[in-house]
Parts: structure tokens; C-alpha cells; sequence
């Protein structure tokens, strides 16, 4: 291989490396911004191949689609002087490469400079609200003042915030202890008020039902009483017309009944006269009480 041949191999080289270099890709969620010496000449947001000045431009690629941005935890003071813990995040993409590039030149630091912005704008925000309003009432309408305040800085370093959230909002853990400690004394108290009434209430149910049931009781006595002594009545009505009817009959039933009433056990013994009129049923040749 002889000389020029070589020099020619060798300039095809160079002038195939120049070219390769003066050609860059930028792909879909991608945008670039071409800097010459650290100056910044231009920003390419389209997705395709692109040409540069070789060895003397280079070519920084940003992201094109929409990042997100977690929050360190924060304790913020309400305007009732509640402190809370407030826990956020943000969505956010670039929009000026070039002022993101002169902000800072790279992502952990516009990164930096947006969570700086956006903790400001929390404190500044939540500051001027109760812990009530912040907690629950308000949180919608809070999330976007936040958002558009963090919008409005974050336009200075060429970001653009899309969305800001309160992942949570919490009191701190010193604060959540006596809270709950109050909050368990309080039920405590609220319990024990409430056993004393049912108890209260229990022992004035039971007193009622107990005198209902002794009005019953005597209500019903007193119509058993009046329903013996009326069948008493006709009890004896009924052995008055039977002893009207035939008096022999009746002696003789009714000293039936008075032996049987005292004879009806074993071993029973009466000492009695022979001409005792409890025994005239017995007695020989008394023809009355033979019949």
C-alpha cells in the first residue's frame, strides 16, 4: 500500500468520524438543547436526527414528558398555631430548556430548586389556614393556591408544574400521643357516664316492672277473693236448698264427711263417750241414723 493510498484511508476516516459527529438523535420524550462552549445556542424539541458542529457543540438531552417530584416531609405551623406534618409531591416538565439549563445544569439540581420553591409555598399557604380547613375542608382548594404559587416560581427556572398533592397531612408524633391520650380519656369518661345512666335507667325499669307486677298480684287477689267468696255463696246456697229438701239426707252426709275428715289417717285414735253424738251412725236400734 503506498502513500497516498494511506492518506486517503485515513482522511476517508476523519471526514467519516467528523460527519458521524456533527449527527445526533433526539428521541420521542426527549428534548435537547445544543451548547457551544458552554454557551447555549439553540433547543430542539423535535423528535428526529439532527446536525451540530462537530468538536465544538455538544448536545444536552432533557426530558420531554412529565415528571414527578416527592417532597420531603415538612412541619408546618397553622394559623390557629396547630403544627402538622405535611407530606406532598408535585407532577412537573420542562418547558424552557433553556432557562433549565441556565437554573441549573442538571436534573437533581432544577430538582432541588423546585422542592425549595415548593415547601415555601406550602408553609406560606398552610399558614394562613386552621388545622380544620387544612385536614379536610379545604384540601382541594389549598392543593391548587399551591400549585399555582409553585407554578408562577418554577416559570423562572423554565419548569412547569402540572399538579400538586397532600399525600398527608398528620400532627407530629408528640403532639398524636397526647391527642390520643386525651381523646382515650375523654371516651373513658364519656363510657363510664353512659354505664351510670343505663344503670340508673335499669334499676328505674326494674322498680316499675316490680311494682307493676305487685299490682297485678293484688289485682289478681283481689278478684280470686271475689270469685271464692262468690262460689263460697253458692256453695252454700246450694247446701242450704239441699238441706231444706231432705235434712235427714244432710246429717247424714255431713257426718259422713266429719268422720272422714277425722278418721282419714293411719294410726288415728278418739277417746270419746259411748253415747257421744259423734257416734250415733254406730249405735244400735237408732233408726233415724240408720237411715
Amino acid at each position: 500500500m503506498n502513500t497516498k493510498t494511506l492518506i486517503g484511508l485515513v482522511l476517508l476516516a476523519v471526514l467519516a468520524f467528523t460527519g458521524l459527529s456533527s449527527l445526533y438523535v433526539v428521541k420521542e420524550g426527549e428534548q435537547a438543547l445544543v451548547v457551544k462552549f458552554g454557551d447555549p445556542k439553540r433547543t430542539v424539541t423535535e423528535a428526529g436526527l439532527h446536525v451540530k458542529i462537530p468538536f465544538m457543540e455538544q448536545v444536552i438531552t432533557l426530558e420531554k414528558r412529565i415528571m414527578s417530584l416527592d417532597i420531603r416531609p415538612q412541619e408546618v405551623l397553622a394559623s390557629d398555631q396547630r403544627r402538622l406534618v405535611v407530606d406532598s409531591f408535585a407532577r412537573y416538565r420542562i418547558v424552557d430548556p433553556l432557562k433549565r439549563y441556565q437554573a441549573a445544569r442538571t436534573e437533581t439540581g432544577a430538582a432541588s430548586l423546585l422542592e425549595n420553591a415548593m415547601e415555601s409555598t406550602v408553609r406560606e399557604v398552610l399558614a394562613k389556614e386552621t388545622m380544620q380547613n387544612i385536614v379536610s375542608g379545604q384540601r382541594a382548594e389549598l392543593m391548587q393556591r399551591i400549585r399555582d404559587i409553585t407554578n408562577d416560581k418554577a416559570k423562572s427556572f423554565g419548569l412547569e408544574v402540572v399538579d400538586v398533592r397532600l399525600k398527608r397531612v398528620d400532627l407530629p408524633k408528640a403532639n398524636s400521643q397526647a391527642i390520643f391520650a386525651r381523646m382515650e380519656t375523654e371516651r373513658k369518661r364519656e363510657a363510664t357516664e353512659k354505664r351510670a345512666v343505663g344503670q340508673r335507667d335499669a334499676v328505674k325499669i326494674k322498680a316499675m316492672a316490680d311494682r307493676n307486677a305487685a299490682e297485678l298480684n293484688a289485682d289478681a287477689g283481689r278478684k280470686a277473693q271475689i270469685i271464692r267468696g262468690q262460689a263460697d255463696a253458692q256453695a252454700v246456697k246450694i247446701f242450704a236448698q239441699a238441706f231444706g229438701k231432705d235434712e235427714d239426707f244432710f246429717e247424714f252426709y255431713r257426718t259422713l264427711q266429719a268422720y272422714k275428715k277425722a278418721l282419714n289417717k293411719d294410726n288415728t285414735t278418739l277417746v270419746l263417750s259411748p253415747d257421744s253424738d259423734f257416734l250415733k251412725l254406730f249405735k244400735n236400734g237408732d233408726e233415724k241414723a240408720k237411715r
